[in-house]
């Protein structure tokens, strides 16, 4: 009998989630490029998750990954055109991840900044407009600011000397996290 409910129960939750209108595409920005989907929630929520490489500021250093998380609210669909449809959507969320960004150290009475990979975690908030055309693709404008913190090992190494400095491990603001105001173009199919 518990095997027969369970059973119903796994049965009736896969009929709701392959009910609602999902999206799977890759989101290109200032910071890197991500794998990203869409769950609706309802005609006006919907979760956005995404998973990629970030370069963030060091283009030339090493790209480092992140898992965002955004519970998204559609505000408006307004009727710019007669073909397809428009969403303009909000909503807050987390991102975390092992990423390159900017340490400052002191050696001797200098300050010096280098890049370090290290842990980072953070609050994000994103704003978009989407465009679903009438055949299975989205296209969406987002802005998504993460506002965290990066720890990283306190270890650098020297590529001029070589040598490998241990400055002590430090914990900081999440620089890179302001590229997220840099607008990125997400490009879904809808299924």
């Amino acid at each position: 009998m518990k095997r027969l409910i369970f059973i119903i129960i796994l049965s009736v939750l896969t009929a709701c989630a392959y009910a609602q209108p999902r999206a799977m595409g890759l989101r290109v920005g200032a910071t890197g490029l991500e794998a990203s989907y869409e769950h609706s929630m309802s005609p006006v929520q919907f979760i956005q998750g995404d998973l990629g490489m970030d370069f963030g500021y060091n283009v030339n250093g090493r790209p480092g990954v992140r898992a965002t998380a955004v519970y998204n609210f559609i505000w408006a669909r307004p009727n710019w055109t007669t073909q397809g449809s428009w969403a303009i959507y909000a909503g807050p969320g987390l991102s975390l991840g092992f990423v390159d960004d900017q340490v400052p150290y002191e050696i001797g009475n200098a300050i010096i900044g280098h890049y370090d990979n290290g842990f980072m975690i953070g609050v994000v908030g994103q704003v978009g407009v989407e465009y679903t055309f009438r055949f299975p693709l989205q296209l969406a404008l987002e802005v998504r600011p993460c506002f965290g913190l990066h720890v990283n090992d306190g270890k650098f190494r020297d590529h001029e000397t070589g040598l490998t400095v241990n400055y002590g491990g430090k914990t900081g603001f999440y620089d890179n996290g302001l590229l997220g105001f840099v607008p990125s173009l997400s490009i879904r199919y809808c299924f």
